[in-house]
């Protein structure tokens, strides 16, 4: 933790903790740490909630446990006005002098409390799933707010307009004298493996974006059990339960005996860390079981981290071990390679100095320390934001280096081969070209696709039942084509205009590549676009989508200028959430099964089919990527076909704020 200055000591405080449910999870296992240092602090804590499977545990703690008629993240009418009634009398009958909320329905109710009987209230923000406008409008009434991550803090910085002086960064604290390493051999037990098999842990919600981090590792593993003769335990419930047993139930029907087990959630997932090989999780999930000395794959809500080691722990903190943000989307294919790599590698000796990188800056002691500082600096008037800042690895001890292996020993320990390997041949590319009435532009348009680097391509020309000069300029071309060696040349017109989205998905279908490319028909390529697109698809298994990079031009392609919009990595998917496009459409490459998933570009958004195309595929599951390097040439004129056919088509044009994006 950073420092802050010390503070005079203060009399105990009657505190009310307000939680809305008591489920499994890392919010109230959170609450449950700081409220138990806190009550041996000397302070008196009470726990205003609707109750939940963790209140028996709570209630073991000696807390005292109040319950209240939470029923929703945002009450109304009469259970608003009961929750007010109850929050009212507790307020004035045990003399609270500060309320501390956790989850949004209880702000609502401590808001109005302050309002009336003026008791400061703290806010802590968990993540980024709150509804942003219900606590925008709540939040002005909170004396500070904690946020238990950086990116939770940028999140409420300009999600939310807060100023850097109203937030403090505190993260969950981790008890490390009960996540201590040990041994859990009755967990192999109860799930029916022998003890030698490797075990593969992963403790998580069963909802949001983890749910596909869990589909992942359950595949992974399947591929894994054959060669290495790895189970996979998952411990956790939520909403999508009932798919993940589905998926498990189908995996262990295949082998003919389980090896992807499901406990459901554990109110101590303590002896699930001890007994594992390695830990799938995130946030305080990473945290809890680095401090057990198992290895971890950071995995989460928003993606994937991956190993976490003592030289990337100060990067896993910023991005909450992938909960928060992350670094790249999961994938099977990542997971078999790490966790292939983690078995075989000489990673133990790591494990002491995790644990004491979370002792030194995530042990519950030192959190709970920094929430009562906070307390206190909150009743006098004065407060001072914190920021937790973890060191480097340097400044701490350092852990004996285990000895070199013996070069006998190196093949044995090598790391797997990694799952991305270049094919030895080259598949074939299809170029799907739309056109209407572009005659003028198209034979620009041609020479770029011929020019291209790669083979063997297959140009496929959808004439829209175009009324100029188009037949006469794609015969030139089709003569050439059948002149240059390996590319193969297609023609079909239309008997009448349909319109964008089914030319292109006419194309699609006519289409025999192994990969398929947009490109418009007043548009200009690169020589190196596809070669590129088809080299990052064969090293990216895991992606199946890739743009490049653009610029725009006018009548002279030498003279080009920027574009801003076009997006990179995880703020692809946050553009495509928030309702932006960031792929030029124009410059996509796809592999085949996007095609067959997905079926073609819907006809009921005109304006916007490029952009739900894209939105699909990532609901999909599909990866996408933009290339950096600028491949395609977007050309601008009063009548291209964004203004006849798709007005929206201007999203991809240069008129963004430069840096906004990358």
């Amino acid at each position: 933790m950073s420092e802050g200055p010390n503070t005079v000591q203060n009399e105990p405080l009657n505190i009310l903790m307000l939680v809305d449910s008591l489920g499994i999870g890392g919010t109230e296992t959170h609450v449950l740490a700081i409220a138990k240092v806190l009550q041996k602090k000397g302070h008196n804590v009470i726990i205003g909630t609707g109750g939940g499977p963790m209140a028996s545990r709570y209630k073991d703690a000696g807390l005292e446990v109040f319950l209240m008629p939470f029923q929703s993240d945002n009450p109304l009418y009469t259970n608003y006005t009961a929750l007010l009634d109850q929050t009212r009398k507790l307020v004035r009958e045990r003399q609270i002098q500060l309320i501390h909320a956790h989850q949004i329905a209880g702000l609502k109710v401590a808001a109005q409390i302050w309002q009336e009987l003026l008791v400061p209230l703290v806010f802590t923000i968990h993540g980024m799933f709150y509804p942003r406008r219900r606590l925008q409008s709540l939040i002005d009434s909170c004396a500070h707010v904690i946020a238990v991550s950086p990116p939770a803090a940028a999140w409420a910085k300009k999600q939310l307009g807060l100023p850097a002086s109203q937030i403090s960064v505190i993260p969950n604290g981790i008890d490390i004298s009960h996540f201590k390493p040990g041994t859990a051999s009755s967990f192999k037990n109860e799930l029916g493996m022998d003890e030698k098999q490797p075990l593969i842990t992963l403790c998580s919600r069963i909802a949001w974006g983890k749910t596909r981090v869990i589909e992942d590792a359950i595949y992974a593993v399947e591929e894994l059990h054959q060669a290495e003769g790895v189970h996979l335990a998952i411990v956790g419930s939520g909403p999508d339960s009932p798919f993940v047993h589905a998926l498990a139930n189908m995996v262990n029907q295949r082998q003919g005996y389980d090896i992807i087990h499901l406990t459901g959630a554990m109110l101590d997932p303590v002896d699930a860390y001890r007994a594992a090989d390695i830990v799938i999780g995130t946030a305080r999930v990473a945290l809890e079981a680095m401090s057990t000395c198992t290895p971890v794959i950071a995995a989460g809500n928003s993606g994937y981290f991956g190993p976490v080691t003592p030289s990337n722990f100060s990067r896993g903190w910023e991005v909450y071990f992938g909960d928060h943000d992350f670094l790249t989307l999961p994938s099977k294919s990542q997971l078999q390679h790490d966790i292939t790599a983690m078995l075989h590698g000489r990673i133990r000796a790591e494990q002491d100095v995790l644990r004491r990188l979370v002792a030194a800056h995530f042990r519950i002691e030192t959190v709970a320390g920094a929430v009562e500082e906070l307390y206190h600096q909150v009743m006098a008037g004065e407060i001072r934001p914190r920021v937790t800042n973890v060191k480097a690895v340097p400044t701490l001890p350092q852990a004996t280096p285990s000895p070199a292996p013996r070069p006998e020993a190196k093949k044995e320990a090598a790391p797997a081969t990694p799952p991305a390997q270049i094919e030895a041949s080259s598949p074939l590319v299809s170029v799907v070209i739309p056109t209407y009435n572009r005659a003028n532009l198209l034979n620009e348009c041609l020479k770029s696709v011929f020019e291209q680097t790669y083979r063997p391509l297959e140009v496929i020309v959808i004439d829209d039942h175009s009324t100029d000069d188009t037949e006469t300029v794609v015969a030139s071309w089709a003569k050439k084509a059948e002149e240059t060696d390996g590319l193969t040349f297609h023609y079909h017109r239309l008997h009448r205009n349909l319109g964008f989205a089914k030319a292109v998905t006419m194309g699609y279908l006519f289409a025999q590549g192994a990969f398929i490319a947009n490109h418009d028909s007043d548009d200009i390529s690169h020589p190196d676009r596809i070669t590129q697109q088809v080299q990052f698809l064969q090293l990216n298994p895991d992606h199946s989508l890739v743009g490049t990079n653009y610029e725009v031009f006018s009548d002279d392609v030498t003279q080009r200028k920027k574009a801003f919009l076009v997006r990179y990595d995880k703020n692809i998917i946050s553009s495509y959430r928030a309702g932006h496009h960031c792929v030029c459409f124009g410059s996509l490459l796809m592999r085949r099964e996007v095609i067959e998933r997905l079926g073609g570009l819907t006809t009921f958004l005109q304006g916007a089919e490029d952009y739900e195309f894209v939105s699909r595929a990532i609901v999909q599951g599909f990866n996408v990527q933009n290339l950096r390097t600028p491949l395609y040439y977007y050309r601008e004129h009063g009548t291209q076909r964004s203004k006849e056919f798709y007005g929206v088509r201007s999203a991809l044009t240069s008129q963004a704020v430069e840096g906004e994006g990358a």
